[in-house]
């Protein structure tokens, strides 16, 4: 499983929240997901939420979505990190603890996290290290920031995505589907939408940046972010994937001509 995968569960999680439009078969966020899923996943509540269902097949798929199997999700991401998959949350715990290990607390809440993380490394061959490697290479090289910074920020946006989803227990600090709706659209997360979720605050203890670079750093990790649902957006779009990617054919026909 990749980051994409991740982003492209928590976008149907998000979509399973929308209220239902009985007249168009359900709201422009359902339709792209059916669209790029092949239309054959139902938002069913006795199948479970949308987003388990995904990772359930992502991993193999033979896992039951009754109510007394528990949480799917949280026994998908323990399948994908080589844990128990039991109920209760344990496997998105899992995921979650272990941002936490790197980040030396918990994104989110009123407790302040500590300056340049824990100082514990999770190793290279660590399943979740291996899921934000590429992220935290993409926002290093786009912020020109040294990789350790990049992986407290990607630890935290992570976190909060992750921590927002319905079937993630306890509050959510992000509004998922308003996030994943700018995330598809190819805009930037709100700032007020940042700064009431406390993510602001949570990198700017983390990192030493001021208000001003900790939002430009999260613009730069969730464009990252939303770069894995570039199918949707040319789904969504007219012009293609050259133009949902930013690329004009004009630029593209001066690169073959030079």
């Amino acid at each position: 499983m990749s980051m994409e995968d991740i982003m492209k569960a928590l976008m149907q999680s998000a979509a399973s929240q929308q209220p239902q439009q009985s007249a168009g078969g359900g709201d422009a966020m359902s339709q792209m997901l059916g669209t790029m899923l092949g239309s054959g996943q139902s938002q069913g509540s006795a199948g479970g939420d949308a987003m388990t269902q995904m990772l359930g097949g992502m991993l193999g798929g033979g896992q039951s979505q009754s109510g007394a199997g528990g949480d799917m999700i949280s026994q998908a991401i323990g399948g994908l990190l080589g844990g128990q998959q039991s109920a209760g949350g344990a496997g998105t715990g899992a995921l979650l603890g272990g941002l936490q290990q790197i980040l030396g607390g918990t994104p989110g809440t009123s407790q302040q996290l500590p300056l340049g993380g824990s100082g514990m490394s999770l190793g290279a061959s660590d399943p979740i290290m291996m899921l934000i490697q590429p992220l935290v290479n993409n926002v290093a090289a786009k912020l020109g920031i040294s990789p350790q910074m990049a992986t407290i920020i990607a630890s935290i946006a992570l976190h909060h995505l992750v921590q927002s989803s319905p079937n993630t227990p306890g509050a959510s600090p992000m509004n998922l589907g308003s996030v994943m709706q700018a995330l598809t659209s190819g805009k930037k997360v709100s700032p007020t939408a940042l700064q009431q979720s406390g993510i602001v605050t949570d990198v700017m203890q983390a990192t030493g940046m001021d208000e001003q670079q900790a939002v430009k750093s999260l613009d730069a990790t969730f464009g990252v972010l939303g770069g894995q649902l570039v199918p949707v957006r040319a789904i969504k779009g007219r012009k293609g994937i050259k133009a949902a990617r930013g690329v004009s054919s004009k630029a593209t026909l001066k690169r073959k001509r030079g």
